[in-house]
């Protein structure tokens, strides 16, 4: 029986808003695509869609966890996590996988997985 393999494929670049006006950023994603695409053809795959999006850290609370670098929205500061607007929706969905919960602990902001168990935004809290 004929069937399809979907492979979803999530990364992120750190950038700035001067990168970005400078359009290196667009430099950047586009020599990567290329290169991811021609990776994938020698694997017999086909490239499909990608989709980038642009997270200000600073006005979202994210940030990457002080103890292993995952991206996480401290909830301390941002409770409502996105908010849940038109063209913020798909992040509480989509990409929550992705950008997971965290909070602060002893001076450090740590995400939901490297926080402790009675945490408040902890992974089995």
């Amino acid at each position: 029986m004929k069937q399809f393999a979907i492979k979803r494929l999530y990364s992120y670049f750190e950038t700035t808003s001067q990168e970005t006006k400078d359009n290196i950023f667009d430099e950047k994603i586009a020599t990567f695509d290329e290169e991811l695409r021609v990776l994938l053809e020698k694997y017999d795959l086909r490239y499909i869609c990608d989709d980038t999006r642009f997270i200000t850290a600073q006005q979202m609370s994210v940030q990457k966890c002080e103890q292993c670098n995952h991206l996480m929205v401290n909830r301390d500061k941002n409770p409502m996590r996105f908010n849940k607007e038109d063209l913020w929706i798909d992040l509480d969905t989509d990409y929550n996988f992705i950008i997971w919960d965290g909070g602060s602990y002893e001076g450090k902001e740590l995400c939901m997985d490297c926080l402790p168990i009675g945490h408040r935004w902890g992974y089995s809290s």
